[in-house]
């Protein structure tokens, strides 16, 4: 598998409850009688940077813990157990390396969620690599990781 095909693959670990759920009643009613309803809009609450940033450092420093504590009820749910955060940290490591240097910061609005998004160059890749994190009033919702030419679409600005 190339490390292309693995970071796309990874790309969230896991998305909001809530978000889930939305999707679900859509699929689950008929789409020719019922409007898909718009997805509800956190906003930002200013302080994803800086939660972003702790929440890379704990990451990439295997502490697990600390981000279980942080993480959202729907994203425990999902992984199970903190020593679940180690598989995409291990990826992420075995296939880019090391983060070498921070290119870009900043917090992006995705599927009415807001996103902390660090593009950082790595050891082992030519390509700078997208480390993403959906934080919602502090806590994670989910976490992706991708080449950054591969940057998902974000939400229209209003």
């Amino acid at each position: 598998m190339s490390l292309r095909t693995l970071l796309v693959g990874t790309a969230i670990v896991a998305l909001p409850t809530a978000a889930s759920a939305q999707s679900a009643a859509a699929t689950a009613s008929s789409p020719a009688t019922v409007a898909t309803p718009a997805p509800t809009v956190h906003p930002r609450v200013g302080n994803e940077t800086e939660l972003g940033r702790k929440y890379t450092a704990w990451f990439f420093a295997a502490q697990y813990d600390s981000l279980w504590a942080h993480m959202s009820q729907g994203m425990r749910d999902d992984l199970g157990e903190p020593a679940a955060m180690a598989e995409p940290r291990e990826q992420l490591a075995g296939h880019a390396g090391e983060e070498q240097e921070v290119l870009i910061e900043m917090v992006m609005m995705r599927n009415g969620l807001p996103q902390y998004w660090r593009t950082g160059r790595y050891s082992m890749m030519e390509e700078p690599v997208m480390l993403r994190w959906v934080i919602v009033d502090g806590e994670i919702g989910g976490l992706g990781m991708n080449p950054a030419s591969k940057a998902p679409p974000t939400d229209p600005e209003e």
